[in-house]
């Protein structure tokens, strides 16, 4: 039996850009545009996080292993925001073992460490390296969820084998994976990679990370920011070419996460829904093929381990 008490749902402000996915118990409005924290310490990210919702965020994204949840959650508590009002993405590590113990441990610290009783959405950071582990994780991630500890739970960095293998045992809905995903990467629909297209068939919101490229090499990492196809694209606009790169993934109903500390570069990179692309500007951007996804192109990051054990699973 759920046990979800009304006074610890979290949720959004009337009028937040959002779309569904499917939660713990019915759907969840799943925010299209948040704040990312990787790479962030805590004290950064807890100013971060201040500013953002001074801005107008009520989506931050964090995870335990970016040791960070404790300077966000105090800015979360120091926000002056009711708790009804803004939405909390983490995560927690992919299973090294298959101890439903060890993923509830760390699913209680990350909620401790946020200063929460409950996260809007809780994913599974990365899948683990076998498939016992990760069928072992996902079930223990659901029995918290059961709880009233998390609204909707997902994955990310899992690749179609390894949603594949969730799905054969889940009894709650896989609410979303988070991949990376940019300009230069629309036609990226390799089964071993994301597989965008998989994930939608069965009913997965597919979110996105590095939507900018920021980690990937130079002269990649500045093209969706300054580059000629985004900045032309803007220039019709009054738009800078980074806005241009985040709308044309928003325009598609995917959720983007960018991470900056700048209050001015935060407040851009919020103002994605006062303009819409033509059909023939998204045409042209989803053509790009640059920059490509971060890795080399025999071995994409987003590949993790999915090569080795395609055998395991018949589609």
């Amino acid at each position: 039996m759920l046990q979800i008490t009304s006074s610890l749902l979290a949720g959004l402000p009337n009028g937040y850009p959002s779309t569904p996915m499917r939660g713990v118990s019915g759907n969840v409005d799943m925010p299209l545009v948040g704040l990312g924290t990787w790479q962030y310490n805590s004290t950064v990210a807890a100013a971060a996080v201040k500013t953002a919702f001074s801005i107008g965020y009520r989506h931050v994204d964090t995870a335990l292993g970016y040791k960070n949840q404790v300077g966000v959650g105090k800015a979360l508590a120091e926000s002056g925001v009711p708790r009804s009002e803004y939405f909390v993405t983490s995560k927690i590590p992919g299973a090294v073992n298959a101890s439903a113990a060890a993923t509830t441990a760390a699913l209680d610290l990350s909620l401790k460490q946020l200063g929460l009783a409950q996260v809007d959405l809780m994913l599974i950071h990365w899948p683990g390296k076998d498939k016992a582990s990760r069928k072992a994780q996902w079930l223990a991630l659901e029995a918290w969820a059961k709880q009233g500890k998390a609204r909707a739970i997902g994955i990310s960095h899992f690749c179609k084998i390894h949603l594949q293998e969730v799905l054969e045992i889940a009894t709650l809905p896989v609410a979303l994976n988070q991949n990376q995903y940019h300009v230069g990467m629309h036609g990226d629909t390799q089964p071993r990679l994301h597989d965008k297209a998989f994930n939608e068939d069965k009913g997965v919101l597919f979110g996105a990370y590095s939507s900018l490229c920021g980690p990937c090499d130079p002269p990649a990492n500045t093209e969706l920011i300054d580059g000629p196809l985004v900045t032309s694209i803007g220039a019709a606009h009054n738009k800078t070419g980074a806005q241009v790169a985040l709308r044309w993934i928003v325009q598609q109903q995917i959720p983007v996460i960018p991470k900056s500390a700048s209050p001015e570069h935060q407040r851009a990179n919020f103002e994605l829904f006062d303009f819409h692309l033509s059909l023939s500007e998204m045409a042209r951007l989803n053509a790009a093929t640059t920059p490509p996804e971060t890795g080399t192109p025999a071995q994409p990051d987003d590949a993790q381990d999915c090569d080795a054990e395609r055998a395991e699973i018949q589609w």
